[in-house]
């Protein structure tokens, strides 16, 4: 009997020495917090972390209770003070937060991503009519040179008796100066007409030249002519391409943390809504968010496109509180591994992605 009550006390006295197993094994109800953020959660309570909670709840008799919350400080505080057992919604681990919460081991590997507005027809568009302007004044410029060229060589050098001048008779001989024109300055010099007299090849010299400084100057025009327009559309192709544009990002999160440390100026919206209506807008020219979201939020919507590669790895886990006793997290860590390794996890996995 003494064995038996001794062995009763020392129970009770390891259950009330640690609390978290006791609230686990008696509460069967369990706070969750949640951000939206596509396609890990949605305002309509689905979405991969949704999912993968919901599972996990059910293979371990827990009943779940989302709650939302507006930004990933806010999120990290309810579990801090308590307020929530856990938050399950896309959180970086970071070594900052390690410092204020603890994380579960990595659910899902992400990174950060670079999205714009898509506008591929009117940037192709505008490619086009520059290009075309560049050679349509090119043509008239040419044109012109070459009608004054053709008609002051003809003047000076048409002579009938020699086969390599000009026919006198307006119609042949003129002819006969534009292709000698054309092939002058493109310095081809087939040499089936060439003038004779030392005006005319004073201005054979000349039209050379200036056929030459043209066909440069088109070149270099064309060039800086799409250089320009790039510039001035405020192509984003790269994070390279960030410095001097308007970038937005989602205050509070590791992207801003991540753009703060390369001295990228930004304008921080407060949820996904507004960093995606700020771009829209064109009240920036970019925005930088976790790669998974926007990746879902292109696909569904043709006006935004992710460009370049993703950066700055990062890894999401479930958040809970800081202390040694969470029962929670060692059921998660499992069940996370178990998913995984059974398929599960997959499956899920191409539910969203």
């Amino acid at each position: 009997m003494k064995k038996k009550t001794t062995l009763f006390i020392c129970l009770i006295f390891h259950l009330f020495s640690f609390p978290g197993l006791l609230s686990s094994a008696t509460d069967s109800k369990i706070n969750i917090a949640i951000k939206e953020f596509p396609p890990f959660v949605f305002k309509e309570l689905k979405g991969f972390c949704i999912d993968m909670a919901n599972i996990i709840c059910k293979k371990n008799n827990l009943t779940p209770k989302f709650i939302r919350y507006k930004s990933v400080p806010e999120v990290l505080a309810a579990v801090e003070s308590g307020e929530c057992h856990m938050a399950f919604s896309g959180i970086t681990i970071t070594a900052d937060r390690e410092k204020r919460v603890d994380f579960s081991q990595p659910f899902f590997d992400s990174g950060l991503a670079i999205a714009v507005r898509t506008e591929q027809s009117s940037e192709l568009t505008g490619t086009y009519i520059t290009i075309l302007k560049v050679i349509g004044y090119l043509v008239i410029l040419i044109f012109i040179g070459l009608t004054l060229v053709a008609h002051i060589i003809w003047f000076i050098e048409k002579n009938d008796s020699d086969p390599k001048s000009f026919p006198t008779s307006y119609g042949k001989g003129i002819l006969d100066a534009y292709w000698w024109s054309v092939v002058t300055m493109t310095t081809v010099g087939y040499g089936d007409k060439c003038p004779r007299k030392v005006s005319g090849r004073v201005i054979a010299s000349i039209w050379m030249i200036i056929g030459i400084i043209w066909f440069a100057g088109f070149t270099a025009t064309l060039s800086s002519s799409l250089t320009v327009q790039k510039i001035e559309h405020g192509y984003v192709k790269s994070l390279a391409d960030l410095t001097n544009k308007r970038v937005s990002v989602i205050r509070g999160t590791t992207s801003e943390n991540y753009l703060r440390f390369h001295n990228v100026k930004m304008l921080l919206s407060e949820n996904l809504d507004d960093l995606i209506g700020n771009l829209k807008n064109q009240h920036v020219d970019a925005v930088v968010y976790d790669a998974p979201a926007l990746m879902y939020i292109s696909k569904n919507d043709p006006s935004i496109k992710v460009v370049g590669d993703m950066f700055d790895k990062q890894r999401y886990g479930i958040v809970f509180p800081q202390n040694g006793n969470n029962v929670y997290k060692e059921l998660f860590n499992i069940a996370i591994i178990d998913m995984q390794k059974s398929g599960e996890y997959q499956k899920i996995y191409n539910k969203w992605f």
